[in-house]
């Protein structure tokens, strides 16, 4: 247990965007999240809500609640098509689509895609963190069948999320789940979310506990100088990746991504997409 625990949580520093294109071959099947700071933990917008205004984290659920009911009352005023009401997903869905703070936190299946939310317009050391999408589930399932689970079929499922989070506050887990209707903008990110079950605890808390159900917190992050020389540690043990892209490096990693046709333009719909664009005029070098 205790090299298990060691390894839940990496962490490696990219040099060159080759190494982050070799990369990607080692984890290709994980998922993905860039952040702009690679000091930020993994929060949900509900968590930094609750921390912003400092609300115990134990009423998250509670005021979870307030915001599902509000929006399904109001949202009819300002879209034409509407989820069922105890479709819960999809309203969640559909709250972080336009902005809202949810217990969803948005993951892509593209290491590229998320590559580009890490470094735009980022003013720092950005990151990527990358979830083992096969561990977490497989970790997740036997954490369930421990619980009583009967039928191993039914994990995984956007039913089996949707009871969750009706429940709003079950045994600690996090699953990997894409909601029935994908709206334009997730589609173009090839996104898809990561759902804690428990809303009384931290998204890392959960997911800590869906790997290794004794470990209430992420362990401090084991660095990796290579990773060619862990291969099987990566894919076996190694829920969580956080991979670290130095400032320096993110011009060129824009180029790359530009030439890819990864920008705002093709990841946001419309002319916000395009407008976000615009900020890589600064870049003289990219034409």
């Amino acid at each position: 247990m205790n090299q298990h625990s060691e390894n839940i949580f990496c962490e490696y520093t990219v040099d060159s965007w080759s190494d982050c294109i070799e990369l990607f071959k080692i984890i290709e099947g994980w998922v993905f999240r860039g952040q702009a700071d690679s000091d930020w933990s993994l929060q949900t917008t509900l968590e930094r809500g609750a921390k912003i205004n400092t609300t115990d984290i134990r009423r998250i659920p509670q005021v979870e609640q307030n915001i599902i009911d509000k929006f399904q009352r109001r949202a009819v005023h300002y879209l034409d098509k509407l989820p069922e009401k105890e479709n819960i997903l999809e309203w969640l869905s559909l709250i972080q689509h336009h902005g809202g703070p949810t217990r969803l936190l948005d993951f892509s299946y593209s290491y590229y895609v998320s590559l580009f939310f890490s470094i735009d317009q980022s003013f720092k050391e950005s990151s990527v963190y990358c979830l083992n999408k096969d561990l977490v589930k497989q970790k997740g399932l036997e954490t369930e069948e421990l619980r009583g689970l009967d039928d191993e079929n039914k994990f995984g499922t956007r039913e089996y999320c949707n009871d969750a989070l009706k429940e709003q506050t079950l045994s600690p887990l996090v699953m990997l789940v894409e909601p029935f209707n994908i709206h334009e903008r997730l589609s173009r990110q090839q996104g898809l979310f990561a759902v804690p079950f428990e809303g009384r605890q931290s998204f890392e808390y959960n997911l800590s506990l869906t790997v290794n159900r004794f470990q209430k917190e992420l362990p401090k992050s084991r660095v990796i100088d290579s990773y060619v020389d862990v291969l099987d540690v990566l894919q076996d043990e190694c829920a969580l990746l956080k991979v670290r892209i130095p400032k320096s490096l993110h011009n060129e990693i824009r180029k790359e991504l530009k030439l890819m046709n990864i920008t705002s333009e093709t990841l946001y719909p419309g002319i916000d997409g395009f407008s976000k664009s615009l900020y890589g005029e600064f870049d003289l070098n990219i034409s």
